[in-house]
């Protein structure tokens, strides 16, 4: 059976009258009644009797009725499907990220893009940076979130510059400055992170200036550095992530520091298949959310490793 024979049948069952119906579908009365006619002949039983002008359903067309219903009822969900795959509301997304970001900052961020995209599906994993690169290189994840993605084989990197902060408890006589420079660090007592790069610049920088501090923590997550800042035991020099996200705190403030002190990062693709569009709108979000925060951002090309 055709379409326009089911479409015809189901005009003339919501108009009730032939001649409503061929205007509805545009059609001449002659072009709709053969229509019904032949869908007649096709299912091989009548669906209608006639009383006076109007058409009435048998009990036969009433169950076949039903049956037409739900087609298009399907056809109307092929529209609202394709028009959630053009408006990219529709697919999956898997993100894999080391702790730093995937703890507070993106959540924030798939927060906001999901509500541009209600129907995705996303996975957000949190691995160790190495992690986050094998399975890049495994083409198993959209985006990938690294401290060390740059170069990886069967990758594409994408790096991400942005300057270290201070925190510091609100109480503290350094709240009072506007911007931290290396000899105020001195005698503080300034919480460590353990294997981390910037830790070892700053660690330069105070030999270079013969600047001693109170080395009594040690910490692996920004999150708990910023954590114990807030109870008042020391001041920490972290990410700009972790400090505009707890800087909601009344308990400790943010201050920019005098000095340069990078903190870097890799954004990772898969590079044996293209960017995932909704990569490219979720790494979107996530610039326009640094933006929004005050995190100035540099970002480099991308750098596909397979070439």
């Amino acid at each position: 059976m055709k379409f326009s024979q089911l479409s015809a049948f189901k005009t003339i069952v919501e108009c009730q009258t032939m001649t409503s119906a061929a205007n509805q579908l545009n059609l001449s009365q002659p072009a709709v009644s053969r229509l019904l006619s032949n869908l007649e002949q096709r299912i091989g039983f009548k669906l209608f009797t006639r009383q006076g002008n109007r058409l009435v359903l048998n009990n036969e067309g009433q169950a076949f009725y039903f049956e037409v219903a739900k087609v298009f009822e399907a056809i109307s969900g092929l529209d609202q499907a394709a028009n959630s795959i053009r408006t990219n509301q529709f697919g999956s997304l898997n993100i894999a990220a080391m702790p730093l970001l995937s703890n507070t900052y993106l959540p924030r961020v798939l927060g906001n893009f999901l509500q541009c995209a209600p129907k995705l599906k996303v996975g957000l994993k949190t691995y160790r940076s190495e992690e986050v690169v094998r399975y890049a290189q495994s083409q198993t994840i959209d985006i990938g979130f690294s401290f060390n993605g740059s170069g990886a084989t069967g990758v594409i990197s994408q790096h991400v510059e942005c300057e270290c902060v201070c925190l510091i408890p609100a109480s503290s006589p350094l709240a009072k400055l506007a911007i931290i420079d290396i000899h105020d660090l001195a005698d503080q007592v300034l919480i460590r992170h353990e294997k981390d790069v910037p830790q070892c610049r700053i660690d330069a920088m105070l030999r270079r200036y013969d600047l001693t501090i109170i080395e009594q923590i040690e910490v692996s997550l920004a999150s708990t550095a910023s954590s114990l800042v807030q109870q008042g035991v020391g001041i920490a020099i972290t990410d700009p992530f972790t400090a505009v996200m707890d800087s909601v705190s009344p308990l400790l403030v943010t201050r920019p520091l005098a000095f340069s002190l990078p903190f870097e990062f890799d954004i990772l693709y898969p590079a044996l298949k293209p960017i995932h569009r909704h990569a490219e709108r979720f790494i979107e979000h996530f610039l326009l959310l640094a933006d929004s925060m005050g995190i100035q951002l540099k970002i480099g090309s991308l750098q596909d490793s397979t070439n």
